[in-house]
């Protein structure tokens, strides 16, 4: 792994360390995560608040159900909070939209070059500026239960064939054990997206492309079908996703694509599992996933732009950046973040760190501010596929028809 060289950390020193605070300045920043224990923010808070003494992080926690809908009612109407949160859809449209604003000089002022930045973040640069600094990215890789694929005389599967196969040998009914899990019960169709979305992109697919529907594209075919063949022979179990990574925890099931806090979850739940872990990329045709990023940003008309901009950049500093990666288990924004003493003692993580160079964002390409409406169009035909066994070539090119449809309309209104 790159490790963070001895003088950018002393560039870092010296930005930080000659930056303060006017005066005394509440930073509103509410959030879902900061409910979450342990808190990927928790140490953000903490540094800013030594480095700008006076200066606060006025953390609210709130709900994330409500959180996305609440955050754009307020940007839109030019009452925001002074940091706002958000995904790579909410980020696509927010920039869209004209609704942040550019951070290039409190990442200047940081000390940190745009080139150390993850590959991720280039999600948040339009225009040639920056509008977002990547809070994490948990790309998706295989976990696999090293114990059970050795029990099965099962090797770490490298394509498609050999994860197919291995997902068949692995299938033990009498144990109510399965090699594999995807989609296969019905449910919200947000969550289904989000699910077979690094096996579409595995296979080379995305719905869009630039802004127009590519939903019958022989790779997107080719996911769809891989889809179908589990679910029709059998081969996943019929539950949801909860379900199904719980089962992973308890080591019913043998492989399942995901992201690290998946690992967490059994390191705190069954550490005889936790044990036996360990990961891989995908090993499918396109050699890529998907990764949900989180991206903080500075919304137009946050009353305390200054220190909300000296807050971001406070994410990037060393500490903040070996908390996340440590505590929160999870890829941060600057590359070389992630040490080798770490990676010796979680040999597992590596997977994910060569995953999120490959990654691609679960959004609908050029059309993320569609996503909701797009993932409740996606979710019904893939059901249908695999609760109907419906034809996968005609569901595709239906569901291109429906696409183009509704992009037509949402041009012509």
């Amino acid at each position: 792994m790159r490790r963070l060289a001895l003088s950018l950390l002393t560039g870092c020193a010296i930005a930080w360390g000659s930056q303060g605070a006017a005066h005394a300045t509440d930073v509103l920043f509410p959030s879902w995560q900061w409910g979450e224990a342990p808190s990927p923010l928790a140490q953000l808070k903490v540094e800013f608040e030594k480095a700008y003494p006076g200066d606060t992080i006025k953390s609210v926690t709130t709900p994330y159900d409500s959180f996305f809908d609440k955050q754009y009612s307020e940007v839109s109407s030019g009452t925001p909070a002074d940091i706002v949160t958000m995904f790579s859809p909410e980020i696509a449209q927010y920039m869209k939209k004209d609704l942040l604003v550019p951070l290039d000089k409190y990442v200047d002022a940081s000390g940190i070059s745009r080139d150390k930045l993850n590959p991720s973040n280039k999600l948040a640069i339009k225009d040639g500026h920056i509008y977002g600094i990547m809070l994490l990215v948990n790309p998706r890789a295989l976990l696999m239960n090293g114990q059970m694929l050795k029990d099965a005389g099962v090797s770490v599967p490298t394509n498609v064939d050999e994860f197919l196969a291995a997902i068949k040998k692995l299938h033990n009914p009498s144990k109510q054990e399965f090699g594999f899990a995807s989609w296969a019960a019905s449910g919200a169709a947000g969550d289904l997206y989000l699910e077979i979305a690094p096996i579409v992109a595995g296979f080379g697919g995305q719905w869009f492309t630039d802004g127009k529907p590519t939903a019958n594209s022989q790779e997107i075919i080719a996911a769809l079908s891989f889809l179908q063949t589990l679910y029709k022979d059998g081969l996943v179990p019929r539950v949801n996703g909860d379900t199904s990574r719980q089962m992973f925890v308890n080591g019913k099931l043998a492989m399942n694509i995901n992201g690290p806090y998946l690992a967490g979850f059994t390191a705190e739940q069954n550490k005889g599992t936790f044990q036996n872990l360990e990961t891989t990329t995908l090993p499918l045709p396109a050699h890529r996933t998907t990764a949900v990023t989180v991206f903080l940003g500075i919304p137009k008309h946050a009353k305390n732009e200054e220190a909300a901009g000296r807050a971001i950049t406070t994410l990037l500093k060393p500490e903040v950046q070996k908390y996340i990666v440590e505590t929160y288990k999870s890829i941060p924004a600057v590359n070389g973040s992630v040490s080798q003493e770490f990676l010796s003692k979680n040999p597992w993580f590596e997977a994910f760190v060569k995953a999120a160079d490959t990654s691609v964002s679960f959004a609908p390409q050029g059309a993320e501010e569609y996503g909701p409406e797009i993932y409740n169009i996606v979710g019904p035909a893939v059901e249908d596929i695999l609760f109907n066994d419906k034809d996968v070539h005609q569901a595709a090119n239906e569901l291109q028809q429906q696409l183009e449809d509704f992009i037509a309309k949402k041009k012509a209104n």
